[in-house]
């Protein structure tokens, strides 16, 4: 802004200058006291482009002028990059006394900047430039080893061609595809004082399911997602989707969307500004999102470009669960979807995720609202003190239930039947 800052410009550039490091410059800052100022070093191209700001760094500095003084030397370092400044373009140094990202005395006061030495540093790296040396040697020699490698795999292909051919295919291990989304064998957790939190789990999910996971509060629903997620390490057992077992970070969790414990997003950014980052995040293609199907899911409207700060929690739980379904994944696990939802927003959910089951992909909710579960899982899973209680179709446990206060068989009744007398 105007009257805000010092600038301070080169000359266009004969040749182009690659800047890899933290230059310095030294300014005498005029005023008196402590002065807080803000340093940039920008590219400027020509008058027809805005100037860049590699990196987007900025130098804080800070220069205490002597009592009586009038003014002070400094030597500023700003931030170490590494940036190629073209020919013709020019450096800018910018000092400025206010800046975005850092907060600001308030008392008002004035000063005047000047350069102490005209000359700005810029450090370089000499390799970067160095002529070349001519053609390695191994330039040469590598296409003589590979023909003589040729030579040799064609010599022995037949017979490693039959090793490779291994057991017959009924004595194959099916692939992955072939897998069950989900499959969680004798899975154990104990707390640090010995108490189990899992206790010898196993389940199976297949392709298609929306499975319901219950129990009370403290039967281990949530420490079982956990541990499908690969976020901690199970002490005995094992989790395996799509055949592949889960640790942390094993490249199958990609196959996985998931909304655990709440939403967590950077409040200062928008709800698209935070899909877009995290998807960003996982290093795949953009066009893989399928960032339209999940902002309808979500069905924020304008209060997409809105910051999340500004959110209810109705708001910041739809955008969890689309942010869960970007990339559309194989298998969804969701923790509590319908929290802080009003009931017109349950019954849209509980539609998204019965066809989302549909179109060949797998769904895992973990719900108290046993009615809504009872409309929306075609199976689940039953927990108690982290054992498993019961598993199976929802319509079958619904046979075996005892009808109470007139009402024809519900999942509630069935809950109260198998855990009332435990809990």
């Amino acid at each position: 802004m105007p009257g805000q800052s010092a600038a301070f410009e080169s000359a266009a550039l004969t040749a182009p200058l690659q800047l890899t490091g933290s230059p310095s410059v030294k300014v005498r800052v005029h005023g008196s006291g402590e002065v807080t100022l803000f340093a940039k070093l920008f590219d400027v191209p020509d008058s027809f482009q805005p100037p860049a700001l590699p990196a987007g760094l900025v130098a804080p500095f800070r220069v205490t002028i002597p009592e009586g003084a009038g003014s002070a030397e400094a030597t500023v370092t700003l931030p170490a990059v590494d940036h190629r400044f073209e020919t013709g373009h020019r450096l800018r140094l910018v000092v400025s006394t206010t800046d975005m990202a850092y907060a600001t005395p308030a008392e008002p006061a004035s000063y005047r900047i000047g350069l102490a030495a005209p000359a700005l540093s810029v450090p370089t790296v000499s390799s970067l430039a160095a002529p070349p040396s001519g053609i390695a040697w191994w330039v040469w020699a590598m296409p003589l080893a590979a023909i003589a490698v040729a030579a040799v795999v064609l010599a022995t292909g037949r017979t490693g061609a039959r090793r490779a051919a291994g057991p017959p295919a009924a004595e194959r291990v099916p692939a992955a595809d072939d897998a069950p989304p989900l499959e969680i064998s004798g899975l154990t957790k104990a707390y640090r004082n010995g108490e189990l939190a899992v206790d010898g789990l196993s389940f199976r999910v297949e392709e298609g399911q929306v499975l319901g996971l219950l129990g009370p509060n403290g039967a281990g629903k949530t420490t079982t997602m956990r541990m499908m997620m690969g976020l901690i390490r199970p002490d005995g057992g094992g989790v395996r989707i799509f055949g592949e077992p889960v640790t942390p970070g094993a490249p199958v969790l990609s196959r996985l969307g998931s909304f655990v414990e709440g939403p967590g997003f950077l409040p200062h950014l928008s709800g698209r500004d935070n899909l877009e980052l995290y998807w960003a995040a996982t290093g795949r293609p953009a066009a893989d999102a399928r960032f339209d199907e999940a902002l309808e899911i979500a069905g924020l409207g304008k209060a997409l470009e809105r910051a999340v700060r500004t959110y209810s929690q109705g708001m910041r739980q739809r955008l969890a669960i689309a942010q869960a379904m970007l990339g559309l994944p194989d298998l969804l696990v969701l923790d509590e979807p319908t929290n802080g939802l009003d009931p017109p927003q349950i019954r849209e959910m509980r539609e998204v995720l019965k066809r989302y089951a549909r179109d060949g992909r797998t769904v895992i909710v973990s719900s108290h609202l046993l009615a809504e579960v009872e409309q929306t899982c075609s199976h689940v899973v039953v927990m108690h003190r982290g054992k498993l209680v019961t598993t199976g179709p929802v319509s079958v446990l619904l046979s075996t239930a005892t009808a109470t206060n007139g009402h024809g068989p519900r999942l509630e009744d069935v809950f109260l039947d198998l855990i009332g007398d435990k809990a």
